[in-house]
């Protein structure tokens, strides 16, 4: 086969909640494995380990680029620098997905919701000439300018997907694969700021244990991430899973996921998590408060909440909490929740304003009351919706201060524990981020206090030309 691909994930310089555990999304290496095993000439990049030229994209004949809402912005520029009558530009990735027309005024087609089927049959028709209506899972504008969006076969077969390739990725060695491993696609879970279940669904979907050994054969001396959006929401499938990479001498040097809060209830499985060298979890908390939970569609009730911290840390493992405020919430429940954590000891946490990510419930519900479509602002990390009970400004000040006072030097210096050393350098991470991520956005802040957003945002549209968002199955 002739054509060659380049599949770039987009990425930001702007400081993050991630920015400083930094590890590639799993999506553009899968896709590359698959167009590999079609035997196409596939190459990855990622934005965010260096700069992704424009004029070094040219010289391949499709360029795929992934991107989340909050780096869409970047996307949207790499994307306009290659439309040329040579090279086809797809997009894919949550944003585009449900912001199909506002994309397609910058590349050649939008690929929707999970793309590994979608990207290989759309290469297949490019390259025999084909009518991209044939396509499943695709939008494109027709020769007379409206939008096209093709019937999608529903969702991949997670389990028959290829392990992700990051040899084909040039920016990387073979000593420096990222350490992660994802193991399901799919949440049961439908919480109101997520789009994870708006794209892939409900359903739980595996590998299977055999593939997830295998990946983690070459990476045991290192600390690996299990990327899942809910590691233990299966738990009979998350023990079988843990069993057998310690009957198949397959544990990390330590490993950290994500789980939400009642599997922490379930000693037998955190026994498990324990014997394969869980060091930390990313817990799902979300509020102190039942009633917030309710509105944010969590199952949990608030009551529970110290239980579970309890039974993770009696069990040796840490705690990342992870808070979201809600627009509703009154502006005191910031304080309190760092109040709530300093008392429980989590070892770290993160609060989070509630983001109206596009495809989410959250989106509907206050897309009355949202401030602006920056989209490189949506990122949890700022304020973008109006509060009910204080100004934005009010709110995007709290939280920081509140991070801040979590994250102070009294905290990085009083985080030693036994076995939890490691609390002083991840508070001391924390410490850091805020600050410089308070000095990056004084502007942002300067300008919620003026109203600039609110005042911008009169006679807009946040679905362009009147668009309405695909309903991904």
């Amino acid at each position: 086969m002739s054509l060659r691909i380049a599949l770039v994930e987009s990425g930001t310089r702007a400081t993050h909640i991630f920015s400083r555990t930094y590890l590639p999304r799993v999506g553009i290496p899968t896709m590359g494995a698959v167009l590999k095993q079609r035997g196409y000439d596939c190459d990855i990049f990622f934005e965010a380990l260096s700069p992704v030229l424009a004029e070094d994209l040219r010289a391949y004949d499709v360029v795929g680029i992934g991107s989340l809402t909050s780096t869409i912005e970047s996307a949207y520029r790499l994307a306009d620098s290659l439309k040329t009558d040579r090279t086809t530009v797809v997009m894919g990735g949550p944003h585009v997905t449900f912001m199909p027309r506002e994309a397609l005024d910058h590349c050649d087609y939008v690929v929707l919701g999970e793309g590994e089927d979608a990207i290989a049959s759309l290469i297949d028709s490019i390259e025999q000439g084909k009518d991209p209506q044939t396509v499943g899972g695709l939008a494109f504008l027709r020769a007379d300018g409206t939008l096209s969006i093709t019937e999608s076969s529903g969702h991949v077969d997670f389990a028959g997907l290829p392990s992700p390739d990051f040899s084909l990725c040039p920016q990387m060695t073979s000593a420096k694969i990222p350490p992660i491993i994802t193991t399901s696609r799919g949440c049961p879970h439908k919480c109101t700021f997520c789009s994870v279940t708006a794209v892939f669904g409900r359903k739980y979907r595996f590998k299977s244990n055999e593939q997830v050994i295998s990946e983690l054969k070459p990476l045991l001396h290192r600390s690996v991430c299990f990327g899942d959006d809910n590691f233990c929401a299966d738990p009979r499938r998350a023990k079988s899973l843990l069993r057998e990479m310690i009957d198949r001498d397959a544990v990390p040097l330590r490993w950290s996921g994500e789980m939400a809060i009642m599997a922490a209830l379930d000693d037998e499985l955190l026994d498990l998590m324990r014997n394969t060298r869980c060091r930390t979890v990313y817990v799902g908390i979300e509020s102190i408060d039942t009633a917030a939970l309710k509105r944010m569609g969590k199952s949990h009730q608030a009551h529970v909440i110290p239980r579970c911290i309890e039974n993770l840390h009696r069990h040796g493992i840490g705690i990342h909490g992870m808070f979201v405020i809600s627009p509703d919430d009154p502006l005191d429940l910031v304080g309190k929740i760092v109040d709530y954590s300093t008392q429980a000891d989590i070892d770290t946490i993160q609060i989070c304003s509630l983001t109206p990510f596009p495809g989410t419930q959250g989106h509907k519900e206050y897309r009355d009351r949202i401030l602006h479509q920056s989209w490189r602002y949506y990122d949890g990390m700022h304020v973008v919706v109006r509060p009910a009970r204080c100004s934005a400004c009010e709110m995007q000040e709290e939280i920081v201060n509140q991070m801040k006072r979590f994250y102070s030097i009294k905290n990085v210096l009083d985080a030693y524990r036994p076995g939890r050393a490691w609390r002083i350098g991840y508070r001391l991470g924390g410490y850091l981020l805020i600050r410089r991520w308070a000095r990056e956005n004084a502007g942002y802040i300067d300008r919620l206090r003026t109203g600039y957003y609110h005042q911008g945002m009169k006679g807009t549209s946040l679905f362009p030309k009147g668009a309405a968002a695909p309903t991904i199955p």
